[in-house]
């Protein structure tokens, strides 16, 4: 069992995707699977580092289903470092993540074999109303629950030792109406329920479907917790995967259900033009850095993303792999071996997941050791070939994170005159939330957590000040001032 405050599952790595409708969205004719798989960047803390993108969360944060009626889980707050690489020194540091141990956090008693649930917001269905216009709400069990007390009123009236079954019967006809809504899919599945209802709320009767036995879970599950994260024995390669316990031969190391991209042209990324601000295609950048968690075929134009957080981790070694990828058995759970048969036109009229692996162990592995798999020889070359022509990023003496500066929330900010004597390194940018109004008057504001839903400004700190705060602590007061007002007037429209 799970109590509330327990991690949910080993931690996941957070992988930006950084302007992505601006970069590919325009060339796109089929659905990017990965937006259904997405968090908002500031949902996982990823906010000072990315302005504009969303955070893939591989592993458990792809995982859960959103049912409001049994919210038990919420993503916590990822590390952020390179495994003590830095990006002036280490050729490494580009091809992988620097956010790490991402938490899945329970919320509440998660009994085992009880599935976990997370919430999407309801944005996110409304989004979707073609297809999940019905899905009830967190609001939807609670006019449920207003109705059944008014019912009630009715069954203590009518229900009588001459008419025993007027309460069952009664149930029966508002279940038998034929329509589907919100407040229709959140009723109790039962007449049992229903009664369940009175006393614990329709949410919670939901409870008991959403549990697995163990005996289901041997039968069809696969072990996620075979391996473990940890600095890798490679040093350029950042963090690996280790064996949490004894693996014999032949046995699964860690599942791999697969998100398909069905053309790797969608995560290119492109120069803007300084004329009109739009893309320049003929600039190509590079790739998204998801690119490296997926696998490919140089002849073909479709990527396969496994998104278990164990299997993110495993590393290459061409020499002496100890485990390989093999397609899912037939009867595995959202793998249809059929797909393997047609093309990838058939893959963009898919808009969910329907393929999976699982990496297998070659011989026995030990407790402790590390993964590894074969890339394959044409990955080999193309890292040989970046580690021959790698420089330095220019400017990259002094880098440091934006998630370390704002780590330390108690240290004073640097005004513009302060940093020409003790400046910031060149990577750092201050943004300011801000909703601009025309007249806006000047006046001193104290931090509102609201705020943080404000669009976000260049902007520099002109002045700063001492103010006790409410509780007596020292704080700041800032000036600050945005960069220009005719991107102010752009953005806000």
């Amino acid at each position: 069992d799970l109590e509330a405050g327990d991690a949910v599952a080993e931690p996941d790595i957070v992988v930006p995707l950084a302007d992505f409708e601006w970069h590919s969205l325009p060339d796109m004719d089929f659905d990017f699977l990965w937006y259904d798989y997405s968090w908002q960047a500031g949902e996982v803390g990823m906010d000072f580092d990315v302005v504009d993108g969303t955070a893939l969360v591989i592993g458990t944060g792809c995982m859960p289903n959103c049912n409001f009626a049994l919210i038990n889980a919420h993503e916590g707050q990822p590390d952020y470092d390179h495994a003590g690489l830095h990006r002036n020194r280490d050729v490494g540091v580009g091809g992988f993540t620097g956010y790490y141990n991402q938490k899945m956090i329970a919320e509440r008693h998660i009994p085992t074999g009880g599935e976990i649930f997370v919430t999407y917001g309801e944005h996110w269905f409304i989004t979707r109303e073609d297809t999940m216009a019905h899905v009830p709400f967190e609001g939807s069990y609670k006019r449920v629950d207003m109705f059944l007390k008014k019912i009630q009123r009715l069954f203590a009236k009518y229900e009588t030792d001459t008419d025993p079954d007027f309460m069952k019967d009664f149930w029966e006809v508002i279940t038998s109406v034929s329509y589907e809504s919100k407040f229709s899919n959140a009723l109790p599945l039962s007449f049992e329920d229903m009664k369940s209802a009175l006393s614990i709320g329709s949410a919670e009767t939901r409870l008991p479907y959403s549990v697995r036995s163990l005996e289901w879970l041997n039968e069809h599950g696969r072990c996620m917790d075979n391996i473990r994260p940890g600095n890798s024995t490679i040093k350029q390669a950042g963090r690996g995967a280790f064996a949490s316990r004894f693996i014999p031969k032949g046995g699964i190391v860690a599942p791999g259900p697969l998100l398909h991209l069905q053309n790797r042209t969608s995560i290119y990324m492109y120069e803007m033009n300084p004329e009109n601000g739009e893309r320049d295609t003929s600039q190509f950048i590079g790739m998204q850095l998801i690119v490296n968690y997926c696998f490919g075929h140089s002849e073909s134009s479709l990527l396969l993303c496994p998104y278990t957080s164990p299997s993110a981790y495993i590393n290459h070694n061409s020499h002496s792999p100890n485990a390989r990828i093999f397609w899912a058995n037939d009867d595995t759970h959202n793998h249809n071996p059929d797909w393997l048969d047609e093309d990838v036109e058939f893959l963009k009229k898919k808009n969910y997941i329907g393929l999976s692996v699982n990496f297998i162990a070659l011989r026995d592995i030990q407790p402790g050791e590390e993964v590894f798999i074969d890339y394959g020889p044409e990955w080999e070359a193309a890292w040989n070939k970046h580690v021959d022509e790698w420089k330095p990023p220019q400017g990259s003496e002094n880098y440091m994170p934006a998630a370390e500066i704002a780590k330390d929330t108690s240290a004073p900010l640097r005004t513009v005159h302060e940093q020409k004597h003790m400046p910031y390194p060149e990577n750092i940018l201050f943004y300011c939330h801000y909703g601009y109004m025309p007249g806006l008057e000047g006046g001193e504001w104290e931090w509102d957590d609201t705020f943080i839903q404000e669009n976000r400004y260049p902007c520099k700190i002109t002045r700063r000040k001492i103010f006790p705060n409410e509780i007596g602590q020292e704080g700041y007061l800032y000036d600050a001032m945005m960069l220009t007002q005719d991107e102010m007037d752009h953005e806000t429209g």
